[in-house]
C-alpha cells in the first residue's frame, strides 16, 4: 500500500512516532478520511453515518469537531489514523500513518539538526562499547568452552595452534551474542 503513493521517509531522519502522529492528525481531515468509507450527515456539530468496520443498520459512526470518531454500536473510536489503519490493510499503525502524510503530502517533522551532530560525535563511542563488549564475550567464549580444550593437549606447538584457532573462532559468535542477546543498539 504504501508504494502507491512514494516512497517511505526515513525513519532515521523522522522525529518520533508520536510526533508524526500528531502532524498527520493535524493535517488530515477525518471526516474526508471517513467519507471513504462510509457517507457522512452532519448532526449539529458532528457527522453520522454506518460505521465503516461493522455491519450495522441504524448509524452509530460518529465524527467529532475535535478530530476523533466513535461508534457507539461496536465501540471503535479513535483518529484518522486509527480509522486507516482499521479500514485499511496494514500490519502496523504506522504504516497506516506513513500512507496518509504521503497522500496528502504531510511533511513528516524532523528530528533537530543538533541531535544529529551528537550522533556523529556519538558514534565513536558506541562503537567502542560494541567493540567492549564483544571483546568481553570473545573472553568469555574461550574460557568457558575452548580454554579447557587448549590446555588438555600436551604438545606445546599443537597448544598454540589450537588457541589461535578457537579465539579467532569466538569473533562471530560473540559478534552474535552482543547483537541478539545483550541488545546490541546499533549505529542508531
Amino acid at each position: 500500500m504504501l508504494e502507491l503513493y512514494g516512497t517511505r521517509p526515513d525513519p532515521h531522519h523522522t522525529y518520533g512516532f508520536l510526533k508524526c502522529c500528531e502532524a498527520v492528525r493535524d493535517a488530515v481531515p477525518i471526516e474526508k478520511e471517513a467519507s471513504r468509507y462510509t457517507p457522512l450527515r452532519q448532526v449539529g456539530d458532528k457527522h453520522l453515518g454506518l460505521c465503516p468496520l461493522h455491519t450495522e443498520n441504524t448509524p452509530s459512526f460518529y465524527r467529532y469537531p475535535d478530530g476523533h470518531y466513535q461508534c457507539f454500536g461496536c465501540g471503535a473510536h479513535g483518529d484518522v489514523i486509527d480509522l486507516r489503519f482499521h479500514c485499511g490493510d496494514y500490519g502496523e499503525l504506522w504504516e497506516a500513518m506513513i500512507d496518509l502524510s504521503l497522500e496528502y503530502g504531510v511533511e513528516l517533522p524532523r528530528r533537530p539538526e543538533s541531535w544529529n551532530r551528537r550522533q556523529e560525535r556519538q558514534k565513536p563511542i558506541r562503537a567502542g562499547m560494541e567493540a567492549a563488549k564483544i571483546h568481553a564475550a570473545r573472553r568469555r567464549l574461550y574460557r568457558r568452552f575452548f580454554e579447557p580444550l587448549v590446555l588438555a593437549t600436551e604438545d606445546h606447538e599443537t597448544r598454540a595452534h589450537d588457541a589461535q584457532l578457537f579465539w579467532e573462532l569466538t569473533e562471530p559468535l560473540a559478534e552474535h551474542l552482543v547483537a541478539t542477546m545483550m541488545g546490541s543498539q546499533g549505529d542508531g
